[in-house]
């Protein structure tokens, strides 16, 4: 395999898929008190060991909360390359170590210095980027193209935590993870139907051994996580996040979209406002839902601090009774 090249192989059977709650930069410190939460974080470290010694993907897609385009219909999909200078953020560079390596956008603020030291390393896959475009412009439904652009913290974040030998460690100048790391965007829309139908495109990719992780959270208010003066959940965050499970859990899995799409005018617009004021942390797990084919899901991990939600979510078998 070269950037250029990559076979995919029909599986005998779907990979499982998982929607993380991802926190901001902290969260790669397990015990930061201000954007981690230990229980996540073993979670996520316990699904980055399995994928790793048991599930053995191919290659992984992941959908993160920080990129959307500018277009309800447009998708576009990362490749490394020279124009994702054009996305630093405070001019902050991550350091490669070989030319087919995913970049990081630091696409946060007024961080300790130590989390824009902080380094992943992962390759992408040109010919894997250009199938997903394909696919997805052969939906009608999106137009997708490849842009030069690093990978954000909502995904590098989780994925360090998931996978490095040590997460601790700032930069293991060595490959992270060994196998090709394709970003795909949200829509630059909140339209919860089309994101859903997102995830029925690139449910493709389960039956070719790759595996699809979504990061956002099951609540996210930072308003309100700021101006909070105490680590108390929000009286919305434990309703919210059960709220969600119901929906995803729902044993008729054709009411699972329509659920989803009620949320922002239904009985339940108020707890849905406060829980997401903008719903870019909550689409992730809109894709993942429209990606699991009504497979069966399980909550791994759930709680609420403050303004914030962390369930955690797999559709598919693992074979592992804790996950």
């Amino acid at each position: 395999m070269t950037y250029e090249q990559f076979e995919f192989k029909k599986s005998d059977k779907s990979t499982p898929l998982f929607f993380l709650s991802h926190g901001g930069p902290t969260f790669a410190d397990r015990s930061d008190p201000h954007g981690s939460n230990i229980g996540a974080w073993d979670k996520t470290r316990e699904i980055g060991k399995y994928v790793k010694n048991n599930l053995k993907p191919d290659f992984i897609i992941v959908i993160s909360a920080h990129w959307q385009t500018d277009s309800k219909t447009k998708i576009e999909i990362t490749i490394p390359g020279p124009g994702e200078k054009n996305h630093l953020i405070n001019n902050v560079e991550s350091h490669k170590i070989r030319d087919d390596e995913n970049s990081l956008v630091y696409d946060f603020y007024n961080f300790p210095q130590k989390f824009y030291d902080s380094q992943f390393h992962s390759i992408s896959n040109k010919a894997i980027a250009n199938d997903i475009v394909k696919t997805i412009n052969e939906s009608n439904i999106f137009t997708a193209s490849t842009k030069e652009r690093g990978i954000d913290h909502g995904a590098f974040v989780p994925l360090k935590v998931a996978f490095a030998e040590e997460v601790d460690v700032l930069d293991s100048k060595k490959l992270d993870i060994d196998v090709p790391f394709i970003q795909v965007s949200l829509a630059g829309s909140p339209d919860i139907e089309i994101h859903y139908k997102l995830g029925e495109i690139l449910s493709k990719y389960r039956d070719y051994n790759g595996l699809l992780i979504f990061s956002g959270m099951s609540v996210h208010n930072l308003g309100e996580w700021r101006s909070s003066k105490t680590n108390q959940a929000e009286e919305y965050g434990a309703p919210f996040n059960e709220l969600l499970t119901k929906i995803l859990t729902n044993k008729d899995k054709s009411k699972v979209l329509e659920e989803l799409k009620d949320l922002p005018n239904g009985q339940f617009k108020t707890i849905y406002e406060k829980s997401h004021p903008t719903n870019e942390h909550f689409l992730p797990a809109v894709v993942a839902a429209g990606a699991s084919r009504g497979d069966d899901i399980k909550l791994l991990y759930g709680d609420v601090v403050r303004s914030l939600g962390w369930n955690i979510y797999r559709w598919g078998t693992t074979n592992v009774d804790s996950l």
